[in-house]
Parts: C-alpha cells; sequence; structure tokens
C-alpha cells in the first residue's frame, strides 16, 4: 500500500485552498499543461515522515512508462516499473512482474501524475520573481491545512508554492512549509527534464508469488 500512497501523493502537486486568483491559477495550469507535453521528466522529492525522512525519485516517459524508488527508513529501496500495460516491482532482489488489478491501478496514477489534465488545479496567488537556492524563479503560494490530509484539528497551516522557470515555463520546485520565515519543509519535490530518459521493460520478470 505504500506503493500507492506515494504515487496517490504525488498527484496531488496542485492541490489547494487561497483567495482565488485567476491569473495565477491559469499560470499554474499552463505550466503543468506544458510538462505533459515533454518527451519525459523526474520527480526527485523528499517528505518528512513520522517514521523519518522519505526520498522518491520518479522517472516519467508520457504516456505509459514510469520507474519510481522509494528510499524510506529501516528498509531497502523499493522499486516499481510501469512499461506500457506491464508492471514490475522489486525490493533488494530480483524484479518480479505484478497482478494485472494492481498494474491497472498504477496505469491509473501514472496518467493523473503525467498525462491527464487534473480536475481542480486549484486557487494560487502570485509570489512574482522568488529567489531559492541561488535561482531565480515565477512563484506561486496556495495555502493549506493539515487537517486537510487527515491530521488533528487545529493542525498549523502549511503552504504550497511552486516555482516555475521563467526560461521555460515548466515547474520547477514544488515545496510544502509552514507559515513564516524559516519554516519547516515537510514537502520538496524537484523537477527535471532530461534531454535522454529511457525507461526499461523486464519482459522475463516472473509473476509476483502470493505472499
Amino acid at each position: 500500500m505504500q506503493r500507492c500512497a506515494v504515487l496517490c501523493a504525488l498527484t496531488l502537486v496542485l492541490a489547494g485552498t487561497a483567495a482565488a486568483d485567476d491569473k495565477c491559477r491559469q499560470a499554474i495550469s499552463d505550466a503543468f499543461a506544458k510538462q505533459r507535453q515533454v518527451r519525459g521528466f523526474t520527480v526527485d522529492t523528499d517528505v518528512k515522515s513520522p517514521a523519518g525522512p522519505v526520498h522518491i525519485k520518479v522517472a516519467y516517459q508520457p504516456p505509459d512508462r514510469m520507474h519510481q524508488t522509494i528510499n524510506a527508513p529501516n528498509q531497502g529501496p523499493l522499486e516499481t516499473v510501469l512499461y506500457g500495460t506491464r508492471a514490475y516491482s522489486r525490493q533488494g532482489g530480483a524484479w518480479e512482474e505484478l497482478m494485472p488489478a494492481v498494474a491497472q491501478t498504477i496505469i491509473a496514477q501514472v496518467r493523473a501524475a503525467a498525462v491527464d489534465p487534473p480536475q481542480e488545479v486549484g486557487d494560487f496567488t502570485c509570489l512574482g520573481t522568488t529567489m531559492l537556492d541561488g535561482k531565480e524563479y515565477l512563484a506561486y503560494r496556495s495555502v493549506e491545512k493539515q487537517a486537510d490530509a487527515g491530521a488533528a484539528t487545529g493542525a498549523p497551516v502549511l503552504h504550497r508554492t511552486i516555482y516555475v522557470d521563467p526560461k521555460t515555463g515548466l515547474p520547477a520546485v514544488n515545496t510544502v512549509a509552514g507559515e513564516g520565515e524559516g519554516a519547516e519543509v515537510v514537502f520538496k519535490s524537484l523537477y527535471a527534464y532530461p534531454e535522454k530518459l529511457e525507461i526499461e521493460d523486464h519482459p522475463d520478470a516472473p509473476l509476483v508469488k502470493m505472499r
């Protein structure tokens, strides 16, 4: 279920609530629409969890190829690959093909993350030109509450900020952090658009055994 939870989380980059600004919302929509037109892209995500930091790297080759690696505390790297209609997984061993029903779930998640337009973009405000890690971006911010994701009522407000490369018009960074300067970052994704990106098939992998 961890595989599903992480993939689902990565499709929610556009969720949020804030004072509506149509121009800012459209700018975010345009940036992610442009992302869906590229040949391939990667997402490197760091998430703070109760068990410790989790790192997820996902490579997408739309419309139907994906390679995800999850590094979580106290366990080996968990890899998942989607290649067409078949999905594979391994964790410290040989590749195994996942059951068709699981593959269909992954297909739907990949389409939501990299192919299909989101049903709801959310409301964003424009922060204008912003420096982050020594680079200049166009930044857009939404407002969310931890309670929206199942946290206890009264949890502190979190802000999602999406940074767009002004030269390419593509999303570059996506962060979630508390209010105020220097607030803890609980989620950070870095987007990259390599010229060469190839995701391999594993046609000889045996069907995963029932456990």
